[in-house]
């Protein structure tokens, strides 16, 4: 068993050696670019890249994946402060006070506020996410079927609740990624369920076309049908003014926000199926509250850029808690990252923290650098990228649709899979434009397997006498959260008619 220490030095010398450092580089590039184009993505960019490595070692998928996931954030907030338009989905909030901002002429201190911001924050995540790693062994220990059946409830009553819209439509959604999920052979049984006599059917729905229809081909369809003549529905460059200075300083200016911030951003990012969206938001409704001068809020306030960008990227650390201790993801990039994760027999939980730290280490060493090299990069070449965005709409999208169907159709060499994506493709498409969350019905979609497996394992423990309730006092505690997620909601809604009446 290595210890924290040398695993932390080994981990740092396998991402910066060479050649190794070329993956986390050209990752964070790659995650960056993609990032960059709205309704394209690093979770698109991870699901493109799947099937491309499936030769590659797992030293190699970490420092790839990795830089995936922290490459994208930042630049995401570029597009969201120059044309009102979020380039991943954690931006949104950045928009309420970033555009504003550059329709006033301080793009560049909107942008550079979210550069340190996004930096720092994910500094503060990475911190924390070390720190927790000695006590997630002995964590690991107190989990049986019934700990990760729970847990599993959580995530899903949790990003259903909470995931924005509509409780009804999250709970809904959420039900129709379980059926999704149970689509194959029972494993109890070995009889086929929901498979319409296909064979294709039999193991199940595969996550990789699923995910490029859901994230990638139906984004694409809105694109295309939006009638924008580009991605910022603008045919030329707009000059941007500002103070650089101003908000590169701001986290320091504004320290304890930052901190109060990173903080919701880090320990959202650790619930299963929350993802940088909520995290966002949640920073900026925090802002809000806690400011003087609230009136300037959605109008142009610094606070309202940093506030957000630092959650998103201290989300980034957190959500890999959930996802290395437990192999449940505590994002939408963490799914993917488990699947590919999946495909390459890297496994999850105790044993890769017993044994394989070094390679723990290995992704959260990307993971920050990845973070800074975004901010860096994407704080001086913005204006260039900006560019891209005046691109007409009839050239841009079919080199995306190509890319969408050459990665479905690479990923088993089969036809059926591009069947599937364009199905999904079309169905994430009305999903989206009538408001219901398509990452609850992949969370809950990955995370079926793990609830069924996990409840018929549970159920049998207490038919044979072997499972005491009143002696698990982590199942207790997972057990009182679900009841508290699932009426809080409720509390805050009778609180605010209270407060209202006369």
């Amino acid at each position: 068993m290595e210890t924290l220490g040398s695993a932390a030095v080994e981990g740092l010398g396998l991402v910066f050696s060479w050649p190794n450092l070329l993956y986390p580089i050209v990752g964070t590039i790659l995650a960056m670019i993609f990032a960059f184009l709205p309704g394209v993505g690093g979770v698109t960019l991870m699901a493109l890249a799947i099937p491309f490595t499936f030769s590659w070692d797992p030293l190699q998928i970490v420092l790839l994946f990795g830089a995936f996931l922290g490459g994208a954030t930042f630049m995401g907030s570029v597009t969201a402060v120059l044309f009102n338009v979020p380039g991943t989905a954690p931006n949104a909030a950045t928009i309420l006070d970033g555009h504003p901002m550059a329709e006033r002429g301080e793009a560049a201190t909107a942008i550079s506020c979210a550069a340190s911001s996004s930096a720092l924050g994910s500094t503060f995540g990475v911190v924390v996410l070390i720190a927790l790693l000695p006590a997630m062994r002995p964590l690991i220990l107190s989990f049986g079927p019934l700990e990760f059946l729970l847990l599993t409830v959580w995530g899903l009553t949790t990003i259903a609740i909470v995931g924005g819209g509509s409780r009804i439509k999250g709970l809904a959604t959420a039900g129709i990624g379980l059926l999704l999920a149970f689509v194959g052979l029972d494993p109890r049984t070995a009889e086929p369920r929901f498979t319409l006599g296909s064979d294709y059917l039999l193991d199940g729905l595969k996550i990789v076309p699923v995910l490029l229809g859901l994230f990638a081909l139906s984004e694409i369809i809105h694109f295309a049908t939006s009638g924008k003549v580009s991605i910022s529905g603008k045919l030329h460059n707009r000059d941007l003014t500002g103070s650089v200075k101003k908000g590169l300083f701001a986290p320091f200016l504004h320290f304890g926000l930052f901190i109060r911030s990173s903080v919701i951003g880090t320990v959202v990012g650790m619930i299963p199926g929350i993802g940088g969206t909520v995290a966002g938001f949640i920073a900026y409704g925090h802002a809000v509250q806690t400011s003087r001068g609230k009136q300037r809020f959605g109008k142009g306030d610094l606070r309202g850029v940093m506030a957000p960008e630092a959650a998103n990227d201290a989300k980034d650390a957190g959500s890999l808690v959930p996802a290395i201790a437990f192999g449940i993801p505590g994002s939408e990039a963490t799914v993917l990252l488990l699947t590919v994760f999946t495909l390459h027999g890297i496994v999850p939980g105790r044993q890769l923290l017993d044994h394989n730290l070094s390679l723990v280490f290995a992704l959260i060493w990307t993971l920050f650098f990845s973070n800074w090299m975004t901010s860096i990069l994407g704080l001086l070449v913005s204006g260039h990228l900006a560019r891209i965005t005046t691109l007409r709409t009839q050239f841009l999208v079919p080199i995306i649709l190509c890319l969408v169907a050459s990665s479905a159709v690479v990923f088993r060499g089969s036809l059926t899979d591009l069947t599937v994506t364009v199905t999904f493709g079309v169905f994430g498409y009305f999903l989206k434009i009538f408001g219901w969350s398509r990452v609850t019905l992949m969370i809950a979609l990955v995370l079926g397997s793990l609830f069924e497996t996990n409840l018929h394992l549970t159920l049998q423990l207490h038919d044979l006498g072997r499972l005491d309730l009143f002696d698990r006092p982590i199942a207790a505690v997972l057990f009182a959260l679900i009841v508290l997620t699932s009426l809080l909601p409720v509390i805050l809604a009778r609180r605010r008619s209270k407060g209202g009446r006369p």
